[in-house]
């Protein structure tokens, strides 16, 4: 049986604990977070064994995030997660955060290991995806092509692509989608796709 999605509220809990990497104060997710974390959404987290919850003073609850929860957060991301909420940019950002500050250093290895680096950051990554969209379609809200983008970000990381759109998709400001008649698709539309759950998307749009 596959595992059980979680909610817009838990994973943006989630994100912010993983961020802060400390215990964190339910008025504090609310007030600083705009997080309301209900009784249902905190007792999914407590019971997946992805946050632990404890009473400080005057009763009030704390949250920490475990090593399993750090590890969710970023796969349900991954995996696209609808926002409408108006904390959605920040969570995003943060996610992006993430992905270029390790939160565990990597221990150094007698053996020096040559490894493919984008130099890019993020936020620069979005920038050339806005521009390879503005090159690639006849106007703002047109569906383009994956395959069209890939040809234009050739000199940037293909992971790193796929996570500053998903991230991108998880602030609003991209539409992803797979076609609606596959059967028309070529190999390397199918190459190009980025998969968002487990599903192949070949064409997006970029709004705000």
């Amino acid at each position: 049986m596959p595992e059980e999605r979680l909610t817009y509220r838990q994973v943006a809990a989630l994100l912010v604990l993983r961020e802060l990497g400390t215990a964190v104060a339910h008025k504090e997710l609310k007030e600083e977070w705009g997080l309301e974390l209900d009784a249902k959404n905190r007792a999914g987290l407590i019971d997946a064994k992805l946050i632990e919850s404890e009473s400080r003073a005057n009763r009030a609850l704390w949250y920490t995030i475990t090593p399993a929860g750090e590890d969710r957060a970023i796969e349900e991301v991954r995996m696209g997660i609808p926002v409408s909420s108006r904390s959605g940019k920040a969570l995003a950002l943060l996610y992006l955060r993430s992905l270029v500050t390790p939160r565990v250093a990597i221990p150094v290895v007698e053996e020096p290991v040559q490894v493919p680096v984008t130099a890019m950051s993020p936020e620069e990554v979005e920038s050339r995806i806005r521009e390879a969209y503005a090159k690639i379609t006849p106007g703002a809200g047109r569906w383009a092509a994956m395959t069209n983008l890939r040809a234009l970000l050739t000199d940037i990381d293909r992971d790193l692509q796929d996570d500053v759109l998903r991230a991108m998709l998880l602030a609003g400001s991209v539409d992803i989608e797979p076609v609606a008649i596959s059967s028309d698709l070529k190999p390397e539309d199918h190459a190009a796709a980025i998969i968002i759950g487990s599903k192949p998307n070949h064409q997006f749009r970029v709004g705000a």
